[in-house]
């Protein structure tokens, strides 16, 4: 496992290893309370959250704030993520070539679909959108960039497990089967077939798993882009699609369009 993975060592084991950081973990840990719909968050709240005691957390969130990765309400004295929070994350953004060399073919098929594409990269165990785009007249799923989406029950998690080297795919899935028993007990089986999918087709389908009126089909880039591992998605309302429609048209034109980005950005 090369150092680009380590992300995939067990949490023991990588806690424990001479060069992990205590602190700087414990402040990505703050930061990381406001993922998933928290807005605003006290120094109670966030110590509740992560265990941390409450003098820990004001060190934290002071300093925080004193980088501009977190800003306070001097009313309710609640924090709530800062600007210096996106200037972070967007050069990873403006520098994923994908974004850009797709940019027109993912609108003119979002367009035909009348859903959303997105794109996905893995966050520890889950999907991370990195990009979203959608037609005028779309339906109403509208994922933002940084949303994140389970990997076993959706269709672009599935395609991006397959987008990893085989020895971090065992990986992977040995900590999803530790860390998520249920999940892994009710789609692991669906994740094999996923792969058999891509295998013949070039895509996977998932019609309902994640929601019940949800379908999707997503496909893997077959090599990292910029360093990230990524997949493609496609996702319409279960009542307005079939299978048929999702193996015979709408997979395959998200394959041809990850092809020829592939192909533009040299990765073939």
């Amino acid at each position: 496992m090369d150092q680009d993975s380590v992300d995939l060592l067990e949490e023991s084991a990588f806690s424990a290893h001479p060069q992990f950081a205590s602190t700087l973990a414990h402040g990505l840990t703050v930061l990381k309370c406001f993922v998933g719909g928290a807005s605003t968050l006290g120094n109670k709240d966030i110590a509740e959250r992560t265990g941390l005691t409450r003098p820990t957390v004001s060190r934290l969130t002071f300093t925080l704030m004193g980088f501009g990765f977190l800003r306070r309400d001097r009313k309710t004295n609640q924090y709530a993520l800062g600007p210096g929070v996106l200037s972070l994350g967007y050069p990873v953004l403006s520098q994923l070539a994908l974004r850009h060399v797709a940019a027109s073919e993912m609108l003119e098929l979002a367009q035909f679909a009348r859903g959303p594409i997105s794109v996905g990269t893995r966050d520890r165990l889950q999907v991370v959108y990195v990009e979203t785009v959608q037609g005028r007249d779309t339906n109403s799923t509208k994922p933002d960039i940084g949303s994140t989406r389970p990997m076993l029950r959706t269709a672009i998690g599935r395609a991006l497990m397959y987008a990893h080297h085989p020895e971090d795919r065992k990986i992977l899935s040995s900590r999803l089967k530790t860390a998520q028993p249920e999940e892994w007990e009710q789609f692991s089986s669906k994740l094999e077939s996923a792969f058999a999918e891509i295998d013949s087709m070039g895509f996977c389908t998932v019609i309902a798993d994640w929601r019940p009126n949800l379908a999707a089909v997503a496909v893997p880039v077959l090599a990292p882009v910029n360093g990230l591992t990524l997949a493609l998605n496609l996702t319409v309302p279960a009542y307005a699609t079939d299978r048929a429609q999702l193996e015979k048209s709408l997979g395959p034109r998200l394959v041809s369009l990850v092809r020829n980005a592939e192909y533009k950005l040299g990765l073939v």
